[in-house]
């Protein structure tokens, strides 16, 4: 028995759903490019130490909350 029907069977839910995983559309570094041209069209500019975060957050070796803590220590806030 897997954790939703052990749970639909205990009450807490009236019908158990199908847990899927989402997989990305696209790669990491076709990602990269496509968050860098976003950027670039608003008008701002992106390091390569922009890209490099990017590319951690999206392999699962940092969180965004976590490449967001380093850049505010970075800048002092």
């Amino acid at each position: 028995m897997n954790a939703i029907e052990c749970i639909a069977g205990e009450g807490f839910m009236t019908k158990a759903h199908k847990v899927t995983t989402r997989t990305a559309s696209r790669g990491v570094e076709e990602s990269v490019q496509f968050a860098t041209a976003g950027v670039r069209l608003a008008g701002g500019t992106v390091t390569e130490a922009d890209k490099a975060a990017t590319r951690r957050v999206l392999t699962g070796v940092s969180t965004a909350e976590q490449e967001l803590a380093a850049f505010r220590q970075e800048l002092g806030l």
